[in-house]
C-alpha cells in the first residue's frame, strides 16, 4: 500500500496550513511563471492525415477532449502513443506514471 502522508515540510494540519500560508509574502514585481502552451502553438509542425470513423465515436472523442480541456486532434495523438508505447513492453516507463497508476486501484483488505 502506498503511504498517503504528506510530503515533508508540507503543513500537516488546518493550523498549519494558516501559519503557512500567513508567512508567504507577496511581491507585485515578480516575475510570473510562462503560460502553457496554446493548443495553436502545439498543432505548429503537424501534418494533416485522414481516416473514416462513425459518428458515434466522432461524438464520443469531442465529448472527452472537452472534458480534458484539449482539441480532438489533441487527445488522438494522445491516446495513439499510449497505444504504441503499450506496445513496447521492454520500454521502461516514468516512475511518476507508475505510482499514479498503482494509487488508481482500490485498495485490497
Amino acid at each position: 500500500m502506498i503511504d498517503k502522508e504528506p510530503e515533508p515540510g508540507y503543513p500537516r494540519s488546518p493550523d498549519a496550513a494558516e501559519e503557512f500560508l500567513n508567512a508567504l509574502t507577496y511581491h507585485d514585481a515578480a516575475p510570473l511563471p510562462p503560460l502553457p502552451p496554446t493548443s495553436d502553438h502545439i498543432e505548429q509542425g503537424m501534418v494533416a492525415t485522414s481516416f473514416k470513423w462513425t459518428p458515434d465515436m466522432r461524438d464520443r472523442v469531442r465529448r472527452k477532449a472537452a472534458e480534458h480541456g484539449v482539441t480532438p486532434s489533441i487527445l488522438i495523438r494522445q491516446y495513439i502513443e499510449m497505444g504504441l508505447l503499450a506496445e513496447q513492453p521492454e520500454r521502461m516507463i516514468p516512475l511518476a506514471d507508475a505510482v499514479r497508476a498503482l494509487t488508481s486501484l482500490p485498495h485490497s483488505a
